[in-house]
């Protein structure tokens, strides 16, 4: 798979993306790109938040004077991820045209300023120190979520110990694998899944450590919408057609329309395994009303009709959303 990449200093959504964690503690990262190179990470959580867990958090690339980088990460205190893609958004000023490569609907509001995340709670949490001085803070952090806390524990993404690797291996930086993860990106991107997974075990392999179970996965685009759907006859409102007297058709229809998905995972044993290719289909309920006028009295057609005086153009083969 070979992707065009944008123009000099345009940036764009990636359909590459990074799913990590256990059921429960599911995240899925979207990548943002700058001429085709990752430059930020938006994790949405994707099981329920309980209380007032936080669902979003954002890993964006620094560069430093020196030519250095790093990773900012910040976490969105509003729970409405919608709203959270919106902040990023205008933050990066994304054209609009890239609304339908995030994996929710954009907000028409942008959530407030995202703040530092502190291994798992906000900066500002009373508990914040307390948690920053902690050697394996995974335990209390897990145990602020279940409580509904203000909270958000990425496992994979907090320099995890790794306690069953060999000798001398103790964590991988989340720097490490974020660009790790970068890599798989932008290396799917040019030359396939496999490429891509195989591109981020390697630079895993820097730290001798591996992650089993997260997935690489690639979201095409939504094809168009098919608006050939039948018509179904759902009420009639108004006159009872004596003399002429107009009332109200009542119809709608089902519309769909799909797009292709695949993606590449690695087992327990750190081994790429399956790769596999589905298809989604999103469906979407269609409305039309129109003026009926019976002469002689008649019900309403079946469809929509000529005997109706206006047939609305309800299903746009390219519209968004």
């Amino acid at each position: 798979m070979r992707a065009a990449h944008a123009a000099t200093g345009e940036r764009s959504v990636s359909g590459v993306r990074i799913t990590l964690g256990e059921e429960g503690r599911e995240w899925t990262l979207v990548p943002t790109l700058l001429d085709g190179k990752v430059e930020s990470f938006l994790a949405l959580r994707e099981d329920l938040a309980y209380g007032e867990n936080l669902t979003a958090v954002w890993y964006r690339k620094v560069a430093a004077a020196d030519g250095t980088e790093s990773w900012e990460t910040k976490a969105f205190e509003e729970q409405d991820q919608s709203k959270a893609i919106r902040a990023v958004k205008e933050a990066l000023a994304l054209a609009e045209s890239t609304d339908g490569s995030w994996p929710v609907a954009v907000a028409a509001v942008a959530a407030a300023e995202p703040e530092p995340l502190v291994k798992g709670v906000l900066e500002s949490d009373a508990l914040a120190p307390l948690v920053a001085d902690l050697e394996d803070p995974q335990p209390i952090v897990e145990l602020l979520e279940g409580a509904g806390w203000k909270a958000a524990w990425i496992e994979v993404l907090e320099g995890v110990r790794v306690s069953d690797e060999p000798s001398g291996v103790v964590e991988c930086p989340r720097a490490v694998v974020l660009s790790a993860f970068a890599r798989a990106v932008e290396v799917t991107t040019d030359e396939g899944l496999a490429a891509g997974l195989q591109a981020a075990k390697a630079d895993l392999a820097g730290c001798g450590w591996c992650w089993p179970g997260w997935e690489v996965l690639v979201v095409n685009n939504w094809g168009d919408w098919n608006c050939a759907g039948p018509w179904t006859f759902k009420s009639f409102q108004g006159g009872t057609g004596g003399g002429g007297q107009s009332g109200t058709c009542y119809y709608e229809r089902t519309v769909t329309r799909t797009r292709i998905i695949q993606d590449g995972y690695y087992d327990s044993n750190c081994n790429i395994t399956s790769f596999r290719t589905r298809t989604e289909t999103e469906t979407r309920k269609k409305f039309a009303s129109c003026e009926h006028v019976p002469h002689p009295p008649a019900p309403c057609p079946a469809t929509p009709g000529s005997s109706c005086t206006s047939i609305p153009s309800d299903c746009n083969p390219s519209e968004g959303g």
